[in-house]
């Protein structure tokens, strides 16, 4: 399955979009996730928040050639996106920001980035999906229809390619606003001749060019839960034209005769909402959605097979609300070339400028990039790699993300000396991973860092640099094992110890002294 989600179909689009280019001072262009008649869906990265995003970036002249109808597309893009930052719902991309730049020559909706992938690519490689599977997709779409309507708002483009399914099994339901974005009450803006919506999902009173109401997404269902069904498209053609009329004139072949597995109710619902007059179509999504119920898997039903090679949108009913699950992430496969010295140079700079602008995760983005071509170019048991993996976790540290660190830390680990000072970092910085996880009480905590100071001790003295860090780690966790008096101890005579042995300005010496202030030693 393709790893990244494709946000955006068709051809078409204006190109020109410069990798590191800054959108409105904040937003960091990574890359490119897909092309639409649109406009491109970048990747991006918001270097206030340190976390990835995805943006939308519209060419505005491509659509609005005069400035009167600049000034009016820009006005109708930022309404449309206030009004689908309203739908609340995790089945649509969270809008975090609406941009026009500073030549009115792009606007753009910077989103919640969804790692997935389009219906169209499931299908593609699927085919007719397992009766369950389709049922729980189509469950999902009409719970998003439902709370889209209520506003209301009307997606009018609603298809296979925009639609997503997450890796956790969540479908989303994306470009809600943009067909309204060009089909304003003048017209204007739309290109001569084209008509708004995708011919192969298009109800028959768009294709009349009729308003579109809440029911014309309920027609875009039929046509989607159709092709989810059976593996075909309701209505094919050799042209657009001919597509139009079909879904004017002709009746859609009923699911069974397509597919005997598909259960009757089913059968009949798809038919109603591929009703040519949309009076017959049911009347809300909601209704859809209850006589969808009967057909979803009950909590704690087995996975289909299925579910072992692509994401599982039962998995939302099967285990509803269910907790965080703990994966250890693989390392991406090794690649067949090696990576040159310059590259991991340039890596390990960037890393240190991403980092020391407060962009930890995008920093660890830029080492992961790298680290399995260094591993193949240093070796597995490498210091150069442990080093990339001390930098990744020191990263992940400072993102909040200890879990992921953990399993870093414990790469070095595997990779340095024990009674190395590397080895004994790593050791320490896991203990403490494992300590705010949840893994470790704090007197085990402390436990585990006496073992260590004690091996230290018999082997050196406490004043190394060794010694004085895992005296440090005592310090940070003694006053959470619950002993005030024995941290307030243990803190003012490391403090007194580093008086000695630490210019004033050095960063141990600061910490124990900020700790000792806490403590009131």
């Amino acid at each position: 399955m393709p790893g990244s989600i494709v946000l955006a179909s068709g051809a078409g689009i204006e190109r020109g979009v410069v990798v590191g280019e800054i959108v409105d001072g904040r937003y960091e262009i990574t890359g490119v996730l897909g092309a639409g008649g649109m406009g491109e869906v970048l990747a991006g990265y918001d270097t206030v928040l340190d976390r990835p995003v995805a943006v939308k970036r519209i060419a505005v002249r491509q659509f609005a050639s005069r400035a009167d109808l600049v000034d009016e597309f820009v006005a109708r893009f930022r309404r449309e996106a206030r009004v689908t930052a309203r739908i609340r719902h995790h089945g649509v991309p969270q809008v975090f920001d609406a941009v026009l730049d500073a030549r009115a020559d792009s606007v753009y909706l910077v989103m919640e980035h969804i790692d997935g992938v389009t219906l169209r690519d499931y299908l593609a490689e699927i085919g007719e999906l397992p009766v369950g599977w389709a049922v729980a997709v189509a469950a999902q779409i009409a719970t998003v229809l439902s709370y889209a309507h209520v506003l209301p708002v009307v997606h009018r483009d609603l298809k296979p390619a925009n639609i997503v399914v997450a890796h956790d099994g969540t479908v989303k339901v994306i470009d809600f606003g943009i067909a309204a974005l060009l089909d304003g009450s003048t017209g204007r803006i739309t290109r001569t001749g084209s008509v708004l919506g995708t011919a192969a999902y298009m109800p028959p009173e768009l294709v009349n060019g009729q308003e579109a109401g809440p029911r014309a997404d309920l027609y875009a269902l039929g046509c989607v839960m159709h092709e989810m069904f059976s593996g075909r498209r309701v209505f094919e053609a050799r042209s657009e034209f001919d597509t139009h009329n079909r879904h004017l004139s002709d009746p859609p072949t009923p699911l069974r005769t397509l597919r005997r597995d598909v259960p009757a109710p089913i059968e009949q619902l798809v038919l109603e909402l591929l009703a040519k007059d949309p009076a017959r179509r049911p009347s809300s999504a909601q209704l859809v959605y209850e006589r969808l119920l009967p057909f979803l898997p009950a909590p704690g039903a087995p996975e289909d097979p299925a579910s072992r090679t692509h994401p599982d949108p039962t998995r939302l009913f099967r285990r509803p609300n269910p907790p965080a699950e703990i994966v250890v992430e693989p390392l991406p496969p090794k690649p067949s070339h090696e990576l040159p010295a310059a590259g991991l140079s340039e890596a390990a700079a960037r890393y240190r400028e991403l980092f020391a602008l407060g962009r930890a995760a995008q920093a660890v983005d830029v080492l992961l990039g790298v680290v399995d071509q260094a591993e193949q170019r240093f070796g597995a048991d490498s210091p150069q790699l442990g080093d990339l993996h001390r930098d990744i976790a020191t990263a992940l540290e400072h993102s909040g993300e200890q879990r992921r660190a953990l399993v870093q830390w414990q790469r070095v680990e595997a990779i340095e000396e024990p009674t190395g000072t590397r080895g004994r970092r790593a050791r320490v910085a896991a203990i403490g991973c494992r300590a705010a996880l949840g893994e470790l009480t704090a007197a085990a905590a402390v436990d585990e860092l006496y073992r260590m100071l004690g091996e230290i001790r018999s082997a050196d003295n406490e004043f190394g640099d060794d010694a004085l860090l895992v005296r440090l780690a005592l310090a940070e966790h003694l006053p959470a094992a619950g002993d005030h008096a024995r941290a307030a101890r243990f803190v003012a005579r490391l403090r007194d110890d580093l008086a000695v042995l630490r210019p004033p300005d050095d960063a141990m010496r600061r910490k124990i002294e900020a700790l000792a202030a806490e403590l009131r030693c």
